[in-house]
């Protein structure tokens, strides 16, 4: 989303992370290699080592007319003097319970940084924390709700991934040992109109023939739900994540 509008439809654009060390962080880890490594951005960027750059950890200025600007939520100054037509909230679930000390919340606070643009662009991301707290799971349901449906390799029937339970007919699914012990590296998927048995190198193609669908009507606002299930990384195969179930599942803590 950031290179877009950096290269393509050069826009002031704000991003908020949890902390001002985590806005540090991102910087360096996430936006220095992308201007580093893409042609179009490194471009318009220039060297940020010279001189007379005006590039910075947290604020970013491109030959183009388009502006960076990446602050922490935990920052009550952090909102000040700024003016973006494109708004990012990164991780709001991990954002200060109390806003921005005496400034307000932060999410309030960045969106009145828009008030001047009819076409802002204002998008809220973040993994879930406690449910009937959680910022992201309120701005979820008060959005078009969206999943991602995708199709059985088997039958055909569009289908939302979802973890299932003991109960649940459906949902990945492992085998035992004789012991009764879990074992994850069996992992598998059913599904939940015909039965049929999805092995994990079916995952792939389901996901790439996969669409979103809205299940609430939509009022101006999209809202999108995606869970490390659909995710095609390495490290996040169906046996990975039954094998951290099975890890945490007795534990207290």
């Amino acid at each position: 989303v950031v290179g877009y509008y950096l290269a393509h439809d050069p826009s002031p654009i704000l991003i908020v992370q949890p902390r001002v060390e985590d806005a540090e962080d991102y910087s360096k880890t996430e936006i220095a290699p992308m201007l580093r490594d893409t042609p179009v951005l490194a471009e318009i960027c220039g060297d940020p080592k010279a001189k007379d750059s005006n590039q910075t950890i947290l604020k970013k200025t491109f030959a183009n007319g388009a502006n960076l600007t990446l602050v922490g939520a935990n920052s009550p100054g952090g909102f000040r003097r700024i003016t973006c037509r494109i708004i990012l909230f990164d991780e709001v679930d991990g954002y200060p319970s109390g806003g921005a000390g005496v400034e307000g919340d932060q999410i309030a606070l960045g969106i009145k940084r828009s008030e001047t643009f009819w076409n802002r662009k204002i998008a809220l991301g973040s993994t879930p924390t406690v449910k009937g707290t959680s910022r992201i799971e309120k701005a979820y349901e008060e959005s078009d709700q969206r999943r991602y449906y995708v199709p059985c390799p088997h039958c055909g029937e569009f289908q939302v991934l979802q973890w299932g339970g003991p109960e649940t007919p459906y949902g990945i699914k492992w085998d035992k040992d004789e012991n009764g012990e879990g074992i994850p590296e069996s992992a598998y998927y059913v599904c939940r109109h015909n039965g049929c048995v999805i092995h994990h190198n079916e995952k792939s193609g389901m996901v790439k023939r996969g669409e979103w669908r809205a299940t609430k009507p939509f009022k101006g606002h999209a809202g999108f739900h995606i869970w490390a299930g659909y995710s095609l990384f390495p490290n996040a195969a169906w046996k990975y994540l039954v094998a951290e179930w099975l890890r945490v599942k007795n534990d207290p803590l």
